[in-house]
């Protein structure tokens, strides 16, 4: 369905037509996730975006003055969610590579296998990429952080680090048997 069949019916949907409403907010649902799974290949992450884009269009849209296309209005408030998750995970990838520096990790026993730490640091970043949590709970206990420090830090109740710590190791272990290939 194009904007010329989109925008009739928001004139229709203002007007106080529910059938056209829930018709109009089918139709962008549906354009909506084609257009955000081909640009986020995360499916939960897309379906999360292209709800976060249809709350906000659905709380705007009567009070919003379109003046010349809401599709195009409708589509830019998705492009922007998607931009804001694209910031996002640039961020979170920088900060990822910044705890996951070699630095952070330096081994100064000179007995250890340079190609095993080579493959322990590809696996601890694309750990921290995968779930950040886990990788901060393997970063804490290595840098000797009692539990109750770590829970306190990271707001997690005890069972849960202990469940965090177990599946990061476990991620860990996996990678490293596959000779560092991705988590």
């Amino acid at each position: 369905m194009t904007a010329s069949k989109i925008n009739p019916l928001y004139q229709q949907a203002i007007a106080g037509d529910e059938a056209s409403t829930k018709e109009l907010f089918e139709i962008l649902s549906a354009r909506f996730r084609t257009f955000a799974h081909q640009r986020i290949w995360d499916e939960k992450d897309a379906e999360e975006i292209v709800q976060d884009a249809l709350t906000i269009i659905f709380h705007e849209y009567q009070a919003v003055a379109i003046t010349i296309s809401f599709a195009a209005w409708a589509y830019k408030v998705l492009d922007n969610r998607i931009l804001n998750y694209v910031q996002k995970r640039r961020r979170e990838s920088l900060r990822v590579e910044r705890l996951m520096d070699e630095s952070t990790y330096s081994i100064s026993d000179s007995s250890i296998d340079p190609e095993l730490k080579r493959q322990l640091l590809h696996c601890l970043r694309n750990l921290g990429m995968a779930n950040i949590r886990y990788a901060r709970v393997l970063n804490l206990v290595y840098q000797g952080y009692e539990t109750e420090d770590i829970c306190r830090r990271m707001n997690l109740k005890r069972n849960t680090l202990y469940s965090h710590l177990s599946r990061a190791r476990w991620l860990l272990m996996a990678c490293l048997k596959k000779g560092g290939a991705d988590v």
